[in-house]
C-alpha cells in the first residue's frame, strides 16, 4: 500500500494505491468549526449538490448516468466529528482497468460536476430540487422522536448541556429549516467552498499520477484555508451529578448514563479507554454490564456502553422499566467499581485485544476503513491500523484500573414510556 499527498493549494489530495480492491473510491470532504445554526442548511446543501447539477438536472438523469458508468454509485452526508463538522461526498466505482478507454476521467468528473456546477439560477438553487430535499429533511427531524433509543440519547446530551456540540441534533432544527430559502443556500454553498478546508482521498489500484492530474484540471478551488480550532469538546464536569425524567409515547423506557472522561492522556484516549469500554458493557455477551443487568437480572434485552472519543465522554444505554431504575444504577456502580478494583480477568483483558483488534482487521478491509485509517492519522495524529495492533497488544490491566478511576457521572436520563 503507498500513501501520498498533493498540496493543490486550496486543497489537499491523498492518494492510497492499493490491489486489495477490484473497486475503488474518491471521497471530498469539506471540514470547518461546528455551529448549530448551520448545521440545518449544511445538511441540505449535501443533498441538494449529489441531488442533480446543470448538467444533470434532475436526479434520474444523475441515476442514468451512474449506470452508463458501470453502476457507480455517489452520496453525501453531513456528520459531526467533536467540535467540527464534516461534508463529505463519496463516489464508489469500478477499477478502469475493466471499464472501457475515458472511464476514469468520466467518474472523476461526475462528482465534481456536482459539487462545482450545481443547479443554480441567478444565485439561487432550482425550486423544485429545493423543495423535495427540503420536505425529506423536515419529514427526518419529525420522525427523530420516533426512535425511543435514538431520541433518548439526544435528550439526555441536551440536559448535560444544551450549549454543547455534543448534544447538538445533527439531523437539524425545524426553526433553521424554516428559514432556508434558494438564495440562502446560495450563500452557504459559496461559504463552504471559500472557507472550509478541503481534503480528497481516493484509494484503488489505479494510476495516482493520472488520477491528481484529472482532479487538479476538474476541481478548480484556489482559496487557501487555515485550520484554527481543535477537535476535542471540553465538556463541563458536575459536582454532584444531575438526574432527569421525561415522560414520552413509547412502549419501552429508556435509560442513559452520561460520564464525564477526566483528563486521559493520548494512549490512554486511543487505546486503553477502548478496551476498558469492551470489558464494562461494548462487548456483547461477555461484558459486565450485559452480565449483570440481563443475564443474572433480567432488566433488559438491549445494555451498551459507548466511548466517545472526541466528546470525552462514556454513555452507558439500557432499556429498562422505570421501576428498576434503582436497581440499575447499582448494577452499573457494581460494574463501574470492579474496573477501578481490577476485577476482570486476563482472559477478559485477552478477549477484549481479540475483538478490538478484530474489528480494525475488518476497518482494514474495505475502501472506506482504509481511507478513514489515513483520515484520523492525518486529522488527529492516531497510529495506522498496524501500529494501532501493536499498541493494543501491550495495554496492563494496570493501565485500565486507572483509566477507571478518571470517569465521573455526569447525567442520569430516564426517557419513559408513560407517566407512572
Amino acid at each position: 500500500m503507498e500513501y501520498k499527498v498533493y498540496d493543490c493549494g486550496g486543497y489537499k489530495i491523498h492518494t492510497i494505491k492499493t490491489d486489495k480492491f477490484k473497486n475503488c473510491s474518491m471521497e471530498i470532504m469539506f471540514r470547518n468549526k461546528l455551529v448549530k445554526t448551520e448545521i440545518t442548511e449544511n445538511n441540505m446543501l449535501v443533498d441538494m449538490l449529489m441531488h442533480s447539477s446543470k448538467k444533470y438536472p434532475k436526479r434520474r438523469d444523475v441515476a442514468i448516468e451512474l449506470e452508463n458508468l458501470y453502476s457507480s454509485f455517489v452520496r453525501g452526508c453531513s456528520t459531526r466529528l467533536g467540535n467540527s463538522i464534516m461534508l463529505s461526498f463519496v463516489t464508489d466505482f469500478l477499477n478502469p482497468k475493466y471499464c472501457e478507454e475515458g472511464y476514469l476521467e468520466d467518474i472523476i468528473s461526475l462528482p465534481i460536476e456536482m459539487i462545482l456546477n450545481p443547479n443554480i439560477e441567478n444565485e439561487e438553487f432550482d425550486r423544485r430540487s429545493f423543495n423535495i430535499i427540503k420536505n425529506r429533511i423536515k419529514s427526518d427531524i419529525e420522525s427523530l422522536k420516533e426512535n425511543a433509543t435514538r431520541y433518548a440519547f439526544r435528550r439526555s446530551l441536551t440536559h448535560m448541556d444544551e450549549n454543547s456540540p455534543s448534544s447538538y441534533y445533527m439531523v437539524g432544527y425545524m426553526e433553521d429549516l424554516d428559514n432556508i430559502t434558494p438564495s440562502s443556500l446560495f450563500k452557504t454553498y459559496n461559504k463552504v467552498l471559500n472557507t472550509y478546508i478541503c481534503d480528497i482521498y481516493v484509494i484503488g489500484n489505479l494510476d495516482m499520477d493520472e488520477v491528481v492530474s484529472i482532479i487538479k484540471e476538474k476541481f478548480k478551488i484556489n482559496t487557501v484555508k487555515n485550520e484554527d480550532f481543535n477537535l476535542y469538546i471540553d465538556n463541563s464536569i458536575r459536582k454532584k451529578a444531575q438526574e432527569i425524567c421525561e415522560v414520552g409515547n413509547y412502549e419501552q423506557d429508556s435509560f442513559v448514563m452520561i460520564y464525564n472522561l477526566e483528563d486521559l492522556s493520548k494512549r490512554e484516549r486511543d487505546f486503553v479507554i477502548h478496551l476498558y469500554n469492551v470489558i464494562l458493557g461494548s462487548g456483547g455477551l461477555t461484558s459486565k454490564l450485559y452480565k449483570y443487568l440481563r443475564e443474572e437480572n433480567s432488566l433488559c434485552y438491549i445494555v451498551s456502553s459507548m466511548y466517545q472519543k472526541y466528546d470525552g465522554l462514556l454513555m452507558i444505554y439500557s432499556g429498562i422499566d422505570k421501576k428498576d431504575k434503582k436497581k440499575c444504577v447499582k448494577l452499573v456502580n457494581r460494574a463501574l467499581n470492579e474496573m477501578m478494583n481490577g476485577d476482570f480477568s486476563d482472559e477478559e483483558l485477552e478477549n477484549a485485544k481479540k475483538a478490538v483488534i478484530s474489528s480494525i482487521k475488518m476497518s482494514d478491509d474495505t475502501n472506506g476503513g482504509i481511507i478513514n485509517n489515513y483520515l484520523f492519522k492525518n486529522l488527529d495524529d492516531l497510529p495506522l491500523y498496524d501500529e494501532r495492533i501493536k499498541e493494543f497488544k501491550t495495554i496492563t490491566k494496570d493501565e485500565i484500573m486507572s483509566v477507571a478511576k478518571k470517569i465521573k457521572l455526569n447525567t442520569i436520563y430516564l426517557l419513559s414510556g408513560e407517566d407512572k
